[in-house]
């Protein structure tokens, strides 16, 4: 079976820079996720951008995008959501000339993973929504911002998602790690959903490993759903060439493609 969603890799699988990455990717894979997780540690310059930018219709790529992590758009800081704003935006402009599918945002509960929850998730939610709000008043479609499942249930922020009209990320390692149900989650927002990450978690308890550490009868049934339901981008968001070759050789199986 051919699938009827496209298969991603991120810009990093290999350890060199954007481009170098795309230029080993293409062909095998059908988007690449450009990861902008710290600016400050460097970003594509003009000349790099414009070459990826002709690897789109060279190779018949698209591009999703990961703005940075070190940010907090919930923060109860303001000073620490008005420096979020500024440096998802950052990321949305700095990758324009790739047109991408999706940028995809974090929403912490506090100021980053693993945060305690804020006692008034009201007044969470709130200045969620400002920030969010607040990026999509400089000009970037509602639909383009997917906003990623974390560390906690998504739902206390789809109300957030509802009133803005903003897409989803779902991260399948995140809801495997987290023993956290799939079934629910993608009933309600796969119809939104720009961006599908996936990814194992080792025996240590790493994420962002080789899919030969997620259930293989999960796997199944994910794939069983995406391929009837599902045509945006899954993403096999893996950091090294080993998990990357052994993610896509399963997913090639699982579908029942030679690899």
């Amino acid at each position: 079976m051919i699938a009827p969603f496209r298969i991603g890799a991120t810009s990093f699988v290999y350890p060199a820079r954007w481009l170098a990455n795309v230029e080993r990717l293409a062909g095998r894979v059908d988007d690449v996720e450009i990861l902008l997780f710290e600016l400050a540690g460097g970003v594509p310059d003009a000349a790099e951008l414009a070459a990826l930018a002709a690897w789109k219709s060279r190779a018949q790529l698209t591009y999703t995008v990961h703005t940075p992590l070190d940010v907090s758009l919930a923060s109860e800081d303001a000073e620490r959501r008005a420096t979020a704003i500024d440096e998802v935006w950052r990321a949305i402009e700095l990758a324009r000339p790739l047109a991408p599918e999706a940028y995809i945002v974090h929403v912490y509960l506090g100021d980053r993973e693993r945060d305690t929850p804020p006692a008034d998730l009201a007044a969470w939610r709130r200045r969620a929504a400002d920030s969010l709000s607040a990026i999509l008043a400089r000009g970037v479609a509602p639909e383009a911002l997917a906003i990623e499942t974390l560390d906690y249930e998504f739902a206390l922020l789809e109300p957030v998602v509802d009133d803005l009209g903003l897409s989803v990320a779902i991260d399948l390692g995140h809801l495997d790690r987290d023993a956290r149900a799939e079934r629910a989650l993608l009933d309600r927002n796969l119809h939104r959903t720009r961006s599908i990450q996936w990814h194992g978690v080792d025996p240590t308890g790493r994420d962002h490993r080789s899919l030969a550490h997620y259930p293989a009868a999960k796997a199944r049934w994910v794939l069983d759903v995406l391929v009837e339901r599902y045509r945006g981008v899954v993403t096999l968001e893996v950091f090294r060439e080993p998990d990357f070759e052994e993610s896509l050789a399963l997913v090639h199986r699982w579908l029942g493609v030679a690899a």
